[in-house]
């Protein structure tokens, strides 16, 4: 899991200990979440998995949760900075939002699994929307007491999708920052 989580460079950082530690932690973790592990939210379960042992293993071993949530944070951030210029590049043509509107939904129906509640609202030819109303990140952080690490996920929404020149990424809430649901809009550039 660690090797296919945005975290991999991270862990590789450790001392043997601490991945032992952190190794040990998934372990439980995933035998605590046997509903959620199917194989659709395999690659979700990675990175929150991952990122949840991490964080409760610096905090363990002396880092303050906010230290330990925000070493954890910005190693994903850092992990998924080249992603940046790519989907910069992809939104920069005419067809992306066309492109979205086709692939996403297609995407989620194999990646998404127990705990989701996802739909993709009818909307113009030029936006596509996708509505979240639940959200493993939130359920399993939540269930062992850290709610705000999904903001930290939420955030590589607004650092990957912000400022892309062909279309615009748009919401009216998030349920990491306390919404009922995550509703994202892709708005073609004229």
């Amino acid at each position: 899991m660690i090797r296919e989580s945005r975290f991999k460079d991270f862990f590789a950082s450790l001392d043997n200990s601490e991945r032992q530690q952190v190794t040990d932690r998934i372990e439980r973790l995933i035998a605590e979440n046997t509903e959620y592990a199917d194989s659709r939210n395999y690659g979700h379960l990675c990175n929150l998995l991952t990122s949840l042992a991490l964080v409760m293993i610096l905090e363990e071993n002396g880092k303050n949760r906010r230290e330990a949530e925000k070493i954890v944070a910005d190693a994903m951030y850092r992990f998924i900075e080249p992603q940046i210029i790519s989907m910069k590049k992809l939104s920069a043509h005419s067809w992306f939002v066309g492109f979205l509107k086709v692939t996403m939904p297609v995407k989620f129906r194999s990646t998404l699994g127990y705990g989701w509640d996802v739909d993709f609202p009818e909307c113009p030819s030029d936006t596509f929307s996708m509505t979240t109303r639940k959200c493993i990140y939130q359920q399993i952080f939540t269930k062992y007491g850290y709610p705000e690490m999904t903001v930290v996920f939420c955030k590589v929404d607004d650092i990957l999708y912000n400022d892309l020149p062909g279309a615009e990424f748009t919401y009216t809430e998030q349920i990491g920052t306390g919404g009922s649901m995550c509703d994202y809009s892709f708005i073609k550039k004229r």
